[in-house]
């Protein structure tokens, strides 16, 4: 009985595990990051971890929650930030080539309050990762 339970926690935490489609942070980047794909767009609210910021998944009207969209037409690439807190920046790393190899995108500063901050690109951006939100100032 025990070896079935323990077989069925470890299958859970697999199936778990395979659901996380955010590529794991790149190295050197110490705080959890959101993945995304063009088209798609995450909400979530940060949260203090252990030694590190969380990005945990939310809804768009929930206190504090964070909206990032992203998009990519004819080969240039926008990301979108809005958010309620005060401004912020972010940090933006991508994967132009598919090969997993995330080189650093740019630092960049959402406005806050409510106002939609997008900046756009000249390129095609890949796969994205989103992180390292600061207060702005």
């Amino acid at each position: 009985m025990r070896l079935l339970f323990l077989t069925l926690a470890f299958v859970s935490s697999a199936a778990i595990a395979q659901d996380n489609t955010s590529p794991p942070p790149p190295d050197g980047i110490a705080v959890e990051t959101v993945g995304l794909n063009p088209g798609e767009a995450k909400t979530f609210v940060l949260r203090p971890g252990k030694n590190h910021q969380l990005l945990v998944p939310a809804a768009i009207d929930d206190t504090g929650a964070i909206s990032v969209t992203y998009t990519n037409s004819a080969g240039k690439s926008a990301i979108t930030v809005t958010s309620g807190l005060g401004p912020m920046t972010y940090k933006v790393l991508s994967d132009p080539t598919g090969s997993g190899g995330y080189v650093d995108a740019g630092t960049f500063t959402m406005r806050g309050n409510g106002t939609a901050t997008t900046e756009t690109f000249n390129r095609d951006l890949g796969a994205i990762v989103v992180g390292e939100f600061k207060q702005a100032g």
